[in-house]
């Protein structure tokens, strides 16, 4: 019986890819009880390994998107490995890829000729663009899909184009991945049998973008009054003596005790800053007026003050002010373990609570093609379907 803090326990994932978007999906099903086997190229293996900081073939970038997982290599050239691949897939729950359209197909790893054998298999195809149109067969990485999926414009636009500086596009798809896939194993387990999943960045990052960043274009019709994009509510932060501190002021109290603690009492007798309504159109000046104060406070300070008028706010902090953030410690975010190859290393655990029960803790990222000659045996042991 699958306990409720390995609520994956017994599916059995295979995953064929490179970099972010189906590496991180596939380790939060390794983090909930899920056996995931990640099929990487003899040689360098997942390019993901070499990037950043790194130690004996594993990188900190790979080990936070590969920890409990069995790493096999296969050369996908060699009609052998192929024929391991396709008994891999064949015994699996969930086989997810993030190749070009095509590559599996060509392999015979495609989903309807395994699907074919084997219905009740979930199949989750990821592609930079989707199958259609003239961009379907082109390369897709995070800083295209930024620029894509209208992130750089949202920046700062029409002064600057900037990126968001973290790969969100490639953790935005694995997210949706993750989702989708949960959702398919859900309809199974009802008796809906296995299915095919598609799903494109593009389309992912511009849903994930839409409900705020498009919130000005989503009414469609001529008697709409249109207020500020949350995007105008991002300008700078409020700067202290000692760094800057970011509030998120709702109702009118909460502005109120904004134009206090930073010196300004007079704009709330200002009227189109008055009312929510009234906010919302003159946002971006008021945001920007609100930027350009210094009050001569620390960010402590000015975090105490708001919090007396039940205003959000918060210092900006640096990564690594985080793990010794007494919030951070209290819910237990970060943990330390002993990786075998990699000695001492700190990482963040599963956010979602089963049970009222973190989850487990995860085990090590493996090293290139660690488990092959454990997963050879396996299929060995077995007859292939």
């Amino acid at each position: 019986m699958t306990e409720a803090t390995q609520p994956l326990a017994g599916i059995k994932v295979v995953e064929f890819s490179t970099m972010i978007t189906a590496s991180l999906a596939t380790m939060m099903f390794a983090q909930q009880g899920a056996d995931v086997i990640k099929v990487e190229p003899p040689g360098i293996g997942d390019p993901m390994r070499w990037l950043g900081s790194q130690k004996d073939g594993i990188s900190g970038l790979f080990h936070n998107c590969n920890q409990a997982k069995r790493s096999i290599t296969l050369d996908l050239k060699s009609a052998e490995d192929v024929a391991h691949a396709r008994q891999l897939c064949l015994e699996a729950d969930v086989v997810i890829h993030n190749y070009r359209p095509g590559v599996m197909d060509r392999l015979g790893l495609g989903s309807a000729a395994l699907r074919e054998e084997k219905p009740q298999l979930i199949y989750c195809a990821i592609t930079g663009f989707g199958h259609e149109g003239p961009l379907s067969g082109r390369p897709a990485y995070d800083h295209v899909m930024q620029a894509m999926a209208g992130f750089m414009t949202l920046q700062g636009y029409p002064d600057n184009f900037a990126y968001v500086k973290t790969l969100i596009c490639d953790k935005v798809t694995a997210y949706t991945a993750a989702q989708a896939i949960t959702a398919a194993l859900f309809a199974r387990e009802r008796g809906a049998g296995g299915q095919h999943i598609d799903l494109s960045m593009l389309e992912s990052c511009i849903a994930f973008l839409w409900p705020d960043g498009g919130m000005h274009l989503t009414l469609q019709a001529d008697d709409v009054t249109h207020g500020a994009p949350f995007a105008d509510y991002y300008q700078l932060p409020l700067r202290s003596t000692d760094g800057a501190i970011a509030y998120a002021a709702m109702t009118d109290d909460h502005w109120a005790a904004i134009f206090d603690i930073v010196g300004r009492p007079d704009l709330k007798t200002v009227e189109k800053y008055q009312g929510m309504a009234n906010r919302s159109i003159h946002m971006a000046e008021l945001a920007s007026i609100i930027a350009a104060q210094k009050p001569d406070l620390t960010s402590a300070e000015m975090v105490a003050g708001l919090a007396e008028h039940d205003v959000p706010a918060a210092p900006c902090l640096a990564l690594e002010d985080l793990p010794t953030h007494q919030q951070a410690i209290a819910i237990g975010i970060f943990e330390q373990a002993e990786h075998p190859l990699l000695g001492t290393v700190r990482h963040v655990t599963a956010p979602a609570r089963f049970g009222g029960t973190k989850l487990a803790p995860c085990g090590p990222s493996p090293a290139l093609g660690e488990h092959s000659e454990a997963i050879r045996a396996e299929l060995a042991s077995r007859p292939p379907q």
